[in-house]
């Protein structure tokens, strides 16, 4: 899986910019490559980002999910691990202080893997 630098870059500023709170955002591309995040309403808060699944796009291919995390802790807590299990194949937790090695990559299963950014 691949990911575009602009979009992370991106991301890296949504979390900036929503810290002491955590975000949330559904992934979405083409041909293997992460391209765009769909940013659906939800609630959130400083240790939690919650979504409606109603408010899912009918259709949408989903590839994951990204969500930041305002400690330094990037590991997945046992409701992010609930939520990679039902949306996609990579998800995305970026962690303060949001610099651009500050990000790290899980399966469905909560073991990381790799996600090149192109």
């Amino acid at each position: 899986m691949k990911i575009r630098r602009d979009l992370l870059e991106a991301l890296l500023e949504i979390a900036r910019e929503n810290h002491p709170h955590e975000f949330f955002a559904l992934l979405t591309g083409k041909k293997g490559v992460i391209e765009e995040f769909v940013y659906i309403p939800f609630q959130q808060g400083e240790n939690y980002a919650s979504f409606d699944t109603s408010l899912i796009p009918l259709g949408m291919r989903i590839y994951g999910t990204v969500h930041s995390h305002p400690s330094s802790n990037p590991t997945p807590s046992p409701e992010d691990l609930s939520t990679f299990a039902s949306y996609g194949r990579v998800h995305i937790i970026i962690h303060y202080p949001y610099c651009r090695k500050c990000w790290r990559a899980y399966d469905p299963e909560g073991n990381i893997i790799e996600v090149e950014v192109v």
